[in-house]
């Protein structure tokens, strides 16, 4: 039985170049809530490879991706912060 996810949202960032849909990846992936998921569309090949360099390298999670016609659908979750990575408040 294959697992379903619940997105919050879905992003299409085809057609869209190197790093600007890394960039919009990022910042949609920070106005996730704890839990909440995404689903980006993105074009295979160079693109595909980048935006998933970027969303490892800010530590969030790849749950699942599977391929569209010429694009990739990828399930992404906002990484959970540390207790060190938490800002503390006075």
């Amino acid at each position: 039985m294959k697992k379903q996810y619940n997105t919050a949202r879905s992003l299409d960032v085809r057609g869209v170049s190197c790093p600007v849909n890394a960039v919009r990846v990022k910042q949609a992936i920070s106005e996730l809530g704890d839990e909440e998921l995404i689903e980006v569309l993105v074009d295979a090949g160079e693109s595909l490879i980048r935006v998933v360099q970027s969303i490892n390298d800010a530590g969030h999670r790849i749950l699942k991706s599977r391929q569209h016609d010429d694009a990739v659908g990828i399930i992404v979750g906002r990484n959970r912060p540390t207790i060190q990575q938490q800002k503390v408040r006075p």
